[in-house]
């Protein structure tokens, strides 16, 4: 065990550096992004937060279950945008900026992102992010971005489907009071980037990019293809060459890579 998370710590420090956030803590939930998916359908506000110690159910990418046990934390935002569609990306390549930023203002640490919603650290995964929007008269009426980072190793390891390819920010116990003063820097640092139109940005996401050169996998609805990643767009899109000189832009599905 970790310890409860003392929301009181997390709030004033957040506040200390300018989050205006509602920022709501628990000891535990089932998936934040349910919650706070629940809660904007029923009206709440832009800018609500919810940080949870551990999930019971936490819920990644494609239907996948997200390992969520209280050595980590999970924090959902929900967002009121009024953006057009094509701009959703944009939700996940922020957030992944922001994990960034706050896992080096925290530790001695470099995070990487791997296209288009995991932070590695090395050559593995350390966090990964789940967006969830709806479309409402044409435009995005509420986006909900979740985080999930392994800040500490799990008491009994990570499980064997993921214990070759996933790490923490610390191998052993994270120290006393990390967990708070993280989740209070990444909340500051999803603040900054969603309160101006960095949020739309790529350049910095561009830049600690892990992929560009790499060989690596493609999944989507044709199957698996071979390619070698060649960039990243203004739009966030993938940007690969195939092995018979083609190019291509992926602007969804999924790629894997031995790094």
């Amino acid at each position: 065990m970790n310890g409860e998370l003392d929301g009181g710590l997390i709030r004033r420090l957040a506040a200390e550096k300018g989050c205006r956030y509602e920022i709501e803590c628990v000891e535990q939930t089932d998936s934040t992004n349910n919650v706070l998916k629940q809660l904007a359908v029923n009206g709440a506000e832009h800018g609500k937060l919810l940080i949870a110690g551990s999930q019971t159910a936490g819920r990644g990418r494609l239907g996948r279950s997200f390992f969520s046990p209280d050595s980590g934390i999970y924090m959902s935002l929900l967002l009121r945008p009024s953006t057009s569609p094509d701009k959703t990306l944009f939700f996940t390549t922020a957030a992944a900026v922001a994990v960034c930023r706050a896992i080096e203002n925290t530790t001695e640490l470099t995070a990487g992102i791997k296209w288009v919603n995991d932070i590695y650290i090395g050559e593995k995964k350390v966090c990964g992010i789940l967006t969830e929007a709806a479309i409402e008269g044409g435009v995005t009426g509420w986006a909900v971005v979740g985080i999930g980072v392994n800040i500490a190793h799990p008491q009994n390891g990570f499980p064997g489907e993921i214990a070759d390819r996933a790490c923490a920010l610390f191998d052993g116990k994270a120290p006393c009071g990390f967990r708070e003063r993280f989740a209070a820097e990444l909340a500051v640092q999803l603040y900054r980037i969603y309160s101006t139109d960095e949020f739309m940005s790529v350049e910095e996401y561009r830049r600690r990019s892990v992929l560009i050169g790499r060989i690596l996998t493609a999944y989507g609805a044709g199957g698996e293809e071979q390619c070698r990643a060649v960039g990243i767009d203004d739009s966030a899109a993938l940007l690969v060459e195939y092995p018979d000189g083609t190019e291509g832009r992926l602007i969804s599905g999924e790629v894997s890579i031995r790094l």
